[in-house]
Order: C-alpha cells, then sequence, then structure tokens
C-alpha cells in the first residue's frame, strides 16, 4: 500500500485488529465522508471514515435491515476511530430503475422499528435552510404547510439518493444510513421523485402504486402533500450543497423545483 496510507491503516489496525490488509483504495464516492475499497483474503469490503460521531444506532438499525434482505450488511465498527466496515456487493451491469420491487423494499424499510432514533425536527431544518439560502422563496413558510397535512411517521433512510441504492443480485438494497430516523413516510418518497427526476405526473404514479403495494388507500390529500414534500426535500439539498461548497451540484435540480412548484407535467 502506498505510504499515504500509513495512518489510515494505524485507524484499521485500531479498529479491526484481526484484519489482515491485502488491498486499500479510495472509492470516488461520498460527500460527507471518505470511503474506502478494502480487501482481506479475497473477500471484499467498503470502509467508510466519518467525518463526524459515527452514527451508532443507524448503523445498528442497518444491521437489523440487511437481514430483511433491503440493506447493505454491516461487518463492524469502531467509535472512538470513527471507522465502520460494510460487506462489499458487487452491483449488476443494469440501470436502477424505479421498480416495484424497489418501493417494496422500501416498504420494508418503512416497517421497521428502531424505539433508539429520535424523529427528524423538519421544521428545524428548514429554518436552519432559510438562513443559508438565497434565492429560492417560501423556504419559511414550508414548515406551516406541512403542518396542514396529516403525519405519517415511520422509519425513514433519509437520503435515498441514486447512490445510496444498489442493483445487486438480491435485487435493490440501500446502502448509507447516516441520515436514518423517523420521519414522514413523504420525504422518502419525494427523495425518490428527485433522484429519478420524475415530473409530476410520474410521480403521483409511483405514489399510486407506492400505496397500493402496501394495499393501503391513498388519502385525497396525498398529491398535494407530495408536492409539498419535494419542495421541501429540495431545499434541503440546496442548503446542504450550499454549505459545503458545493452550490454546482444544486444547480439542475432547480429546473425540477420550478416544475414542482407549476404543477409541470
Amino acid at each position: 500500500m502506498p505510504h499515504c496510507d500509513a495512518e489510515l491503516s494505524a485507524l484499521i489496525k485500531q479498529a479491526f485488529p484481526d484484519i489482515t490488509i491485502s488491498a486499500l483504495r479510495p472509492l470516488n464516492k461520498g460527500l460527507s465522508n471518505k470511503n474506502y475499497y478494502l480487501e482481506q483474503a479475497q473477500q471484499g469490503f467498503l470502509l467508510k471514515h466519518y467525518s463526524g460521531v459515527i452514527p451508532v444506532h443507524a448503523l445498528q438499525a442497518q444491521a437489523q435491515l440487511a437481514q430483511l434482505g433491503v440493506a447493505q450488511p454491516l461487518a463492524g465498527y469502531h467509535v472512538q476511530t470513527r471507522l465502520a466496515l460494510f460487506e462489499f456487493l458487487p452491483q449488476r451491469d443494469e440501470p436502477l430503475c424505479l421498480s416495484d420491487n424497489l418501493l417494496a423494499k422500501l416498504h420494508t424499510l418503512h416497517g421497521f422499528v428502531r424505539p433508539q432514533l429520535a424523529q427528524l425536527d423538519l421544521s428545524a431544518a428548514l429554518s436552519e435552510a432559510a438562513q443559508v439560502l438565497e434565492g429560492i422563496s417560501d423556504v419559511s413558510t414550508l414548515g406551516q404547510r406541512l403542518m396542514q397535512f396529516e403525519p405519517d411517521i415511520c422509519f425513514c433512510h433519509n437520503d435515498l439518493v441514486k447512490d445510496n441504492m444498489l442493483v445487486t443480485a438480491q435485487g435493490p438494497v440501500f446502502i448509507d444510513f447516516e441520515y436514518a430516523q423517523y420521519n414522514d413516510r413523504y420525504f422518502d418518497l419525494a427523495a425518490l421523485c428527485v433522484s429519478f427526476s420524475l415530473s409530476v405526473r410520474e410521480g403521483n404514479q409511483m405514489l399510486k402504486r407506492y400505496f397500493s403495494l402496501a394495499q393501503r388507500l391513498l388519502p385525497e390529500y396525498a398529491e398535494d402533500k407530495l408536492k409539498c414534500y419535494v419542495e421541501v426535500y429540495l431545499v434541503l439539498c440546496f442548503a446542504w450543497y450550499q454549505q459545503r461548497g458545493l452550490a454546482s451540484y444544486a444547480d439542475p435540480l432547480l429546473v425540477l423545483l420550478k416544475a414542482w412548484r407549476h404543477r409541470s407535467l
């Protein structure tokens, strides 16, 4: 291994003393944390070095969800070094699709119970976003608009970008549960609308499929609620990128925000 990996190798030895590294290389994925491919005896792992406090409860939830076939298996973690090790899942050579199988896996995730995790405070997150965003109107009123809808709280991933969904031999699998906690299920559904660049019509079709798969009645306000949550999700994305000096990542999302605000088809 290159000399520049000496410090990281020392951390790995501290966190996982039984591992003998045969290969270690950085992966060009992830904006918040550093990711590496680690190999031991021809077995591959994803090594994640968290930039902040390691999300222990979210990792434990991911480990349980892996047993249900919807998440990447956790091999171990170490709080002091902020390292976590996951089984490396080979991806199939096919595009990620917003299929019934993926929505069914999301239902399993939403049905998971993890009492140790708190509920995401969207009002507080929106207030913080309003302080850093410029040129996006009505941010301050989004929290009030959310309150008009009946809450539908469940365990949520809260970061369903395409990079956090893998196509594997076992079907779609979710990874990176750093932000996972309780939230309104519409937040995850809004994330899917954004990640797959769905139009308003396509988003509403996905919403109907999601409720149909669960054999649940679609609330009368469902489409209006999804529209509101898409705006919320986009605003929080804009703020997240801007706070980290990644404003260019937000530019393509502005078109989607305008489309959903004007209900473009």
